[in-house]
């Protein structure tokens, strides 16, 4: 197989930010040969409540139709009478995601066992998430069908509750509050042995991607998306030493819920991705460890991950 140039752009891309050795030289050849030129069958996932007059989706059809693509579109919609996809073609090559970051996590979720290329196209607010903006779908989706982007795999992390699987996330497990006004005690372990006992407004696991989110909000660390770790960090903790934890992501976090001093009803909940909250209950143990599922990210923009940061999070300054 021949260096493209489209290759050769993404190999300077990598070099340049020290993200590429030789011996990776191989791995990006076949990322290039696999996702890079032969895409030809794509899903348009579509947040009805992010296009409600199908705009987005029609310039997006229209593009890929002028192209010579095959597409199905699928909608999505944050009505429960809506929640349940069609099935989705299984020879996709590339998913298409209309909506912001929050369609963006459900998608990562429900499409997991794909393990095929996500680009995101920014209709929401913020879009940390996304691959391009929508005024700019066309651009973007003509850098796609070229082969010219990157494809950045994200980590996932699985959560079960005493012992039964319970979901998957890109972002985070986050154990917090039911709207009780009541602090939350908790024992956190770390491959069984015990870390902290954390009491204060709940608790958060997140990835790095899940760093720039509600870890972010609860003063947690801004981690690359590259990186392969865990993050521990407690929300609102009423001790001078409960302070954020950094594990790696070969370890197992486990979190058991302890009685209150008013009784067992703890006034906790766990959710998922922000997905739907599970009641906890005194003794409930909640378990979290690196999936074997990625998410892998369709990037079309050559800045860095800190530049990005810096334009989406609003920083200021030169």
């Amino acid at each position: 197989m021949k260096l493209t140039a489209t290759l050769i752009n993404n190999l300077y891309f990598y070099a340049k930010h020290g993200k590429i050795f030789a011996k990776d030289v191989y791995f990006y050849v076949l990322c290039e040969f696999l996702f890079g030129e032969s895409m030809e069958k794509f899903c348009i996932i579509v947040n009805k409540d992010r296009d409600e007059h199908l705009e987005l989706t029609g310039r997006v059809q229209d593009f890929l139709a002028a192209e010579g693509k095959t597409f199905a579109v699928r909608m999505e919609s944050l009505d429960e009478a809506d929640a349940v996809w069609r099935p989705i073609p299984e020879d996709v090559d590339c998913f298409i995601v209309l909506g912001g970051d929050g369609t963006m996590m459900r998608a990562a979720n429900r499409l997991k066992e794909f393990n095929v290329p996500i680009l995101g196209i920014n209709a929401g607010t913020l879009g940390y998430l996304t691959g391009v903006e929508a005024k700019d779908a066309e651009k973007g989706l003509e850098r796609l069908c070229t082969g010219n982007f990157r494809v950045q795999n994200r980590m996932m992390l699985d959560a079960s509750i005493n012992g039964t699987y319970a979901d998957s996330v890109l972002n985070e497990v986050a154990i917090t509050r039911s709207g009780v006004s009541r602090m939350i005690q908790m024992a956190v372990y770390v491959n069984g042995a015990l870390l902290d006992m954390v009491t204060g407004d709940g608790l958060l696991i997140s990835t790095p991607t899940g760093s720039t989110g509600y870890n972010l909000s609860a003063g947690g660390a801004i981690v690359t998306p590259e990186a392969r770790l865990i993050l521990i960090t407690p929300i609102c903790p009423h001790s001078l030493s409960s302070r954020e934890i950094v594990a790696s992501a070969e370890d197992e976090i486990t979190v058991e819920i302890r009685q209150g001093r008013r009784g067992p009803e703890v006034g906790a909940v766990v959710t998922f991705d922000g997905r739907e909250a599970v009641e906890l209950n005194t003794n409930d143990k909640i378990v979290v460890k690196c999936s074997d599922y990625t998410t892998k990210l369709v990037q079309l923009d050559d800045r860095t991950f800190f530049e990005v940061l810096r334009s989406k999070l609003g920083a200021v300054g030169q």
